[in-house]
């Protein structure tokens, strides 16, 4: 009488152990498949908020540049000599960088570079430390802005304000319902290689000279 013989022989063990190499091989590959899409997603969403933030910060001062107040200014309204050269020209467009003179909301803080009084009647002077004593019914504070790309860092005023920023244009347009500016960011990814591009035009609310 034989013994019945039970377990495995050597071609089952390297049949199984072939179909789990495999689905390992195939769950790894998923994994990084996954792994990637997911550092992708990111570094997308990455670019687009530092976009998104650093265009609609330049398009809110393109907006106020120029609004210097309810009168127009005269020459003898500038008690500061710098003062009237700035404000001749809010809008500086060069090549990496852009340069506004911008009256500020009530967002910011610290001390402005110019003050201007007016009663928006007759009176309207622009002090660079304005007197404590006046009969002026408003202040608006104003202050010079610079936007620059320098190394692939896009700075305001000094401080960074978007990382991987490959390219900025800005571009004044004259048209008849009083000009425009388009911005265009183009930012880079550089472990990934991903690229993006973000367009935004800004009417001109204010009179600004063209460059």
């Amino acid at each position: 009488m034989k013994r019945m013989q039970v377990g495995f022989g050597l071609l089952e063990v390297m049949l199984a152990l072939a179909i789990g190499l495999m689905v390992l091989v195939a769950a790894s590959q998923l994994f990084v498949s996954a792994h990637q899409t997911w550092q992708l997603q990111g570094a997308a969403l990455r670019l687009q908020d530092d976009a998104r933030l650093a265009l609609l910060r330049m398009a809110q001062d393109i907006r106020m540049a120029g609004m210097f107040g309810c009168l127009r200014l005269k020459p003898g309204d500038f008690k500061d000599p710098l003062a009237r050269q700035a404000f001749a020209q809010p809008l500086v467009i060069r090549a990496s960088s852009l340069e506004l003179v911008v009256a500020e909301s009530s967002g910011y803080a610290g001390k402005p570079d110019w003050t201007l009084l007016t009663n928006c009647r007759e009176e309207a002077v622009v002090y660079k430390d304005p007197p404590s004593q006046t009969s002026a019914v408003m202040a608006v504070r104003i202050r010079r802005h610079r936007y620059e790309l320098r190394d692939s860092i896009l700075y305001f005023n000094s401080q960074p304000l978007a990382n991987h920023v490959r390219e900025m244009q800005v571009t004044q347009v004259d048209v008849p319902e009083g000009g425009r500016v388009d911005l265009r960011l183009t930012l880079l990814e550089p472990t990934l290689q991903l690229e993006q591009r973000h367009e935004i035009s800004v009417a001109l609310r204010n009179l600004v000279s063209s460059p």
